[in-house]
């Protein structure tokens, strides 16, 4: 892997706010990519079978959402270890905030890392026993 399809190391992100935010998100985006969208097209791929109907590829691409989805929750809950190059570990948040009509903000509830199982929302909503 070359360093260009890696980000920045973090000793090496850049001094002024919007940038230091942008390497951020190169670094979210890149952890993203390899362990959200990669894994579920590998895993797609690898059991891959040519539809024969709408109702099959529907049900393919579904199960690559899902785990794509189910990555991303993971992914929040420091599942797999997540760098900034040798020295630096990231890990990432994810908030519910509520606002008001007038949008001034009346709660803040961090859902991820909270100690809870953050895909237990995502599966019981789809297998429909949400609420």
């Amino acid at each position: 892997m070359s360093a260009s399809d890696t980000p920045r190391p973090y000793e090496e992100w850049r001094v002024s706010n919007v940038d230091r935010a942008e390497d951020a998100a190169y670094t979210f985006g890149y952890h993203l990519i390899h362990h959200c969208r990669r894994e579920a097209l590998k895993r797609a791929l690898d059991k891959c079978v040519l539809p024969v109907s709408n109702e099959e590829l529907e049900a393919q691409i579904t199960s690559a959402v899902d785990t794509a989805l189910h990555n991303v929750m993971d992914l929040l809950e420091g599942f797999w270890p997540t760098k900034a190059g040798p020295n630096h570990q990231v890990s990432y948040a994810l908030s519910v905030c509520v606002s008001d009509t007038d949008r001034e903000q009346v709660e803040r509830i961090d859902i991820s890392p909270a100690l809870l199982d953050l895909p237990i929302g995502y599966w019981k909503f789809k297998d429909g026993e949400f609420r």
